[in-house]
């Protein structure tokens, strides 16, 4: 390949890099509270003051914000946050869109960026449950607003008396659920005291929503208490393939003879989505304390070896891979959950 070749493949892997540049700003933005400092046109001296940020960085971040429209220039020397493509990061209390950046620029891209030293020393990175577990609990939220209605639903139709939230992160699910349903009892379980914490405090103002601090793959309620909804979103990529089915299995032991488990969890090899999912894939295989990805076929073998019946299987977030599902007991018969033809996984063709 001669140098001019050379030079324009190099140019095209510059233009490539472009799409990182608003990831990057926006994550700089969210985590110095930038976006809401400049909600109201300001110089860059004026920040400097107020902040006491590095003048030459902080005019460089400035530049790019408003090169590619995150923030506007204003008369005087002056830039404003664009609400129309920085809004969300105006908003007060939590930001799962700023968290998602977080977990993605702290987490997700430097351990892929250490794929090269894990795979030639045969080494694993080590989650850190209790730097990231704030993080990834609201991420985790964010991701399951897009299941809430099918939950909604089921609940109304099968008049769901309690509910338990395995892996419950900040607890903002069962306080939306609770929110529509305040006579039904919710009880929300995680591994991790300081979020569990955190969620106590956000529910105090719901006498339905009870916390405890346990590990869920092997958390059993009070003798005789069974469950008419179990919530298992994002956690079977925290349990190795044997410990999903045994997780599995003892859920069915208090399980509501009606009751139902919904699972939401990213998918391995699916149609759609595959570049994300398969980098997600990447992600979690290269931490000792993390699992690869259930693939459909895997979920329907884990559904029959736990003794439960799989349903409703949809895809949630068709860019990321994500899907939703039922388990119940395979004693219960509901043609109103039963899967659709079109959404059944078509393990034979390697499609979902």
């Amino acid at each position: 390949m001669n140098i001019i070749q050379t030079a324009l493949k190099a140019r095209n892997w510059m233009k490539r890099n472009e799409s990182f540049l608003p990831t990057w700003h926006a994550y700089v933005g969210y985590e110095l509270d930038l976006f809401k400092t400049f909600k109201n046109p300001k110089t860059v001296d004026e920040v400097v003051a107020e902040t006491g940020l590095s003048k030459e960085l902080l005019q460089c971040w400035v530049d790019v914000g408003a090169s590619i429209k995150h923030l506007r220039k204003r008369t005087g020397g002056r830039y404003r946050t664009s609400k129309h493509h920085c809004g969300e990061f105006l908003e007060d209390g939590s930001n799962s869109v700023g968290a998602l950046l977080k977990e993605m620029m702290e987490l997700h891209i430097p351990t892929l960026l250490a794929y090269p030293k894990y795979m030639k020393s045969n080494e694993r990175a080590v989650f850190n449950h209790e730097k990231f577990g704030d993080v990834v609990a609201e991420t985790s939220t964010l991701l399951e607003h897009f299941a809430i209605r099918r939950i909604k639903k089921m609940m109304k139709e099968h008049k769901v008396e309690t509910v338990i939230d395995l892996g419950c992160g900040h607890g903002g699910y069962l306080r939306k659920l609770a929110k529509d349903f305040p006579e039904v009892q919710m009880l929300g379980v995680d591994v991790n005291e300081r979020v569990v914490e955190s969620a106590r405090k956000a529910s105090a103002g719901y006498d339905n929503i009870d916390y405890i601090v346990a590990d869920a793959s092997d958390w059993r309620p009070e003798e005789g208490e069974k469950a008419d909804l179990i919530l298992l979103h994002n956690v079977f990529h925290y349990l190795d393939p044997i410990a999903r089915t045994e997780l599995l299995s003892n859920l069915t032991t208090w399980l509501s003879d009606e009751g139902r488990i919904s699972v939401i969890t990213p998918v391995n090899e699916t149609a759609q989505g595959q570049a994300f999912s398969t980098a997600f894939n990447s992600f979690f295989t290269a931490h000792s304390n993390l699992y690869a990805l259930p693939s459909s076929e895997d979920i329907e073998e884990l559904a029959d070896a736990s003794g439960l019946t799989l349903s409703d299987y949809n895809s949630i977030i068709k860019e990321g891979g994500w899907y939703a599902f039922w388990l119940m007991p395979q004693t219960v018969s509901d043609p109103e959950v039963e899967r659709e033809p079109e959404s059944r996984p078509l393990i034979a063709s390697g499609k979902v």
